[in-house]
């Protein structure tokens, strides 16, 4: 699937609800509406082909049907995210044996960003390169990296 030509920034498709949250309450419920959904897909250009589909009412993360992945609306707006994955992106996620929805968006954000700024220079990113960075850290039980403290 082609990139956009033009890169802009998604308006956020979803309204968080975030009525009588307190801290250590479970995380917000996102809703979604089908228009919001549907422009998503137009927006990132997302082929027909994998078979993206709107969530059922009072859906989690830990929802899809077999054969599915659930993907974050912030992986393709704020991470940049687009399919099919990029050989790092692959590599990272089978390096550090998790499932691309157990990444958090700010995770999706800084590998992305990592990406980027090694390609913007002409390096290939590796894993190995990534690890100089960075360490996976557990952030509200996704998987997101901070910056690495010492030697790896």
């Amino acid at each position: 699937m082609a990139s956009p030509s033009i890169p802009s920034p998604l308006s956020s498709p979803v309204e968080e609800n975030v009525e009588n949250v307190e801290a250590g309450d479970a995380l917000p419920i996102l809703k979604w509406t089908v228009a919001s959904f549907r422009a998503l897909m137009l927006n990132v250009r997302m082929s027909d082909e994998y078979g993206a589909r709107f969530p059922a009412e009072d859906d989690t993360t830990a929802d899809a049907p077999a054969g599915y992945v659930t993907l974050f609306v912030d992986f393709f707006g704020e991470g940049n995210f687009r399919m099919p994955l990029t050989v790092f992106m692959a590599n990272l996620l089978e390096y550090y044996k998790i499932h691309i929805s157990q990444l958090s968006s700010l995770g999706m954000v800084r590998v992305h960003h990592f990406e980027y700024c090694f390609r913007s220079q002409e390096i290939e990113p590796t894993v190995e390169h990534f690890r100089r960075f960075y360490q996976m850290h557990d952030q509200l039980g996704f998987y997101s990296f901070i910056a690495r403290k010492g030697r790896i």
